[in-house]
């Protein structure tokens, strides 16, 4: 005779007590703030799950218990990952989940396992307590309690409705559980991945209006230009030393002459990361935040730099040590503008590194490649090496890293970009022997940070390197550098600034004179303010400027905000930022309209044909 086992109320409890348990381990290693409705929302939620397991599910509770359990176990791991909680958006990346897998496994907390580990022996006992029958079972559920649940699920939803509610502020209002109901129903229309938009957002202000010549203008005109995007480097880098070491020599040699740099500027990528960076870089407007424009927007057209910089005689190329589908670059750079794309396919795969083409070898056959082509050239360059989780081999390791900075993330991140560094001084040397250096504008800039502080040894670690407290707006800072040979420039710029800002200023530096392009950032060079805009790591809204920094609570609630007069460091009312704020999200939002409605081209007044 088949065993049929029963629910008791003792066994329930064990279930509860389990689940609440390890929501409260979760959120005191993740969520940002203490908050009585948090643990309100999740025994809510928790309430409506045990309802509709007993009644739809017919009390499967182990299997309700499971699955939470390794939710908070993948939730736990890619917070500790990203800084953030997974979204069903996210499953458009899954092709790339293989390419980070070493990367998170590296960052694997040993805590994680305490969702996990109990499953087994739990469902052993549990088992063995069902088949006893000295405990009254649980009655079968009946119609009421089906209107009980309906009636809780509604009323667990209406927080959802309000418009202006985003996925971070519901985790950090009403926790886990919520956060992931949010996110289901925010995809159900199935919308360009449940991103919205205020359809009545002006890009007015935001037409490129460079008519006139300003500081620097033309300084570097009818020169080739070589970006180089340097994965994770960050600001902190430049003139860095530790140990006795310079961790960075070659970017430091190129920031102390014949260069601009710019020490405050701060990156805008959304959850494409390094593919986002591009995007913001080579189109001068915000990223998606949630999803990658790469990944989403292949058949948009866009005002882009290559697209620009072919039509005024340039010959844009650009390359990349990984696959060419490695987030849709094939299919993503013809409609900027490129016309060639050099990819690992196309190479040598003569020493591969982690994710892909070392970076010495990557600048070797760059350079291999830029000598026989015509000039000028625009040549787009990303590196890859000094990827998280930053393990290069043993005899590239050139720091001695001290005692206690050895086997961390920390330790692994000054070697990577050391290595880096020397590969990227490589190619300055190359550049000079192939008679391309004194012809050529030379810009590097780091994509995102290495080093988050979510991540508590990389906050400890740096707060005492840098005798300050290691905050997102230190992580958040990356290199900006024109580096323009004979020049004779030595320019150090403290203009708060991002990412979108790097294509109007490198026009000004080259003498374009553009009237038509939509160019959400500005002349760093010749206006007199700086604005930095946030979508992603920080909550939406979040800015910094001439004179203050603003960061968004977590729970969208402005008197929980963190206001910074930025000169002085002294804390000042939030509500002194709603100016900014304000300014921040009708950036954001104007550029989401533009890049969901495919319209740049139509509101510039040109066809499709321009960019051909």
């Amino acid at each position: 005779m088949k065993k049929t086992y029963q629910w008791t109320t003792k066994s329930i409890t064990i279930i509860v007590v389990l689940i609440l348990l390890k929501s409260l381990v979760f959120y005191g290693y993740t969520a940002e703030l203490a908050r009585l409705s948090v643990l309100l929302g999740t025994i809510a939620w928790m309430a409506f799950l045990l309802l509709l397991f007993w009644n739809v599910f017919n009390g499967k509770f182990f299997l309700l218990y499971c699955i939470i359990s390794c939710i908070l176990f993948v939730d736990f791991l890619y917070f500790q990952y990203f800084g953030f909680l997974p979204s069903v958006k996210e499953l458009v990346h899954v092709g790339h989940v293989g390419a980070i897998s070493e990367s998170i496994v590296y960052v694997l907390h040993p805590i994680s396992f305490v969702f996990i580990i109990d499953l087994i022996p739990v469902g052993l006992y549990l088992r063995k307590k069902q088949s006893r029958q000295d405990e009254t079972p649980i009655r079968k559920p009946t119609y009421p309690d089906r209107i009980i649940a309906f009636v809780l699920l509604i009323s667990l939803l209406i927080p959802f409705s309000s418009e202006s509610l985003q996925s971070y502020f519901v985790f950090n209002r009403y926790g886990v559980f919520a956060y992931h109901m949010f996110d289901l129903v925010r995809v159900i229309p199935g919308v360009d991945g449940g991103i919205t938009v205020d359809e009545t957002v002006s890009y007015n202000g935001y037409v490129n209006k460079m008519a006139e010549r300003g500081k620097y203008f033309s300084v570097a005109k009818d020169r080739n230009i070589i970006v180089i995007q340097l994965e994770s480097f960050q600001d902190f880098l430049v003139n860095f030393v530790y140990n006795d070491q310079e961790i960075t020599p070659n970017l430091n040699r190129l920031v102390s002459s014949d260069s601009i740099y710019f020490d405050e500027i701060y990156q805008q990528v959304g959850a494409g990361n390094t593919s986002d960076c591009e995007f913001v870089i080579l189109n001068s407007m915000h990223a998606l935040g949630d999803v990658s424009v790469y990944q989403t927007r292949e058949e948009n057209s866009f005002y882009a730099l290559p697209s620009l910089l072919k039509s005024k005689g340039y010959f844009p190329v650009a390359f990349h040590g990984n696959n060419g589908w490695f987030w849709n670059r094939e299919k993503i750079y013809p409609s900027l503008g490129f016309d060639d794309f050099i990819s690992l396919e196309d190479m040598e795969n003569d020493e591969i590194i982690g994710f892909g083409l070392s970076d010495s070898s990557l600048f070797k056959q760059t350079l291999g490649y830029l000598r026989g082509i015509e000039e000028p050239f625009f040549a787009f360059i990303v590196t890859l090496t000094s990827h998280n989780p930053y393990e290069i081999p043993e005899e590239l390791r050139a720091i001695e890293l001290l005692p206690e900075h050895e086997g961390t993330l920390f330790g692994n991140y000054i070697q990577s970009v050391h290595y880096t560094d020397a590969a990227l001084g490589e190619f300055i040397e190359g550049l000079k022997e192939a008679g391309l250096y004194d012809s050529s504008l030379i810009a590097l800039y780091g994509d995102h940070a290495g080093l988050y502080p979510f991540n508590k040894e990389n906050k400890d670690i740096l707060s005492e390197l840098l005798a300050c407290e290691y905050d997102f707006v230190h992580a958040m800072n990356i290199p900006l550098l024109f580096h323009i040979p004979n020049s004779n420039l030595n320019v150090l710029n403290s203009k708060p600034g991002g990412q979108i800002d790097f294509f109007p200023t490198l026009l000004n530096l080259i003498g374009i004179v553009e009237k038509s392009g939509i160019l959400f950032g500005r002349d760093l060079l010749n206006s007199s303010s700086g604005f930095a805009a946030f979508t992603h790591y920080v909550p939406e809204g979040s800015f910094i400027d001439n004179n203050r920094i603003f960061i968004m609570s977590s729970d969208g609630i402005l008197d929980n905000s963190e206001a910074i007069e930025r000169r002085t460091g002294k804390m000042i009312t939030p509500y002194s930022c709603l100016d900014g704020y304000k300014d921040s999200i009708q950036q954001i939002q104007a550029s989401k309209y533009l890049i969901l409605n495919n319209s740049i081209s139509n509101l510039m007044g040109v066809s499709n044909e321009r960019d051909n």
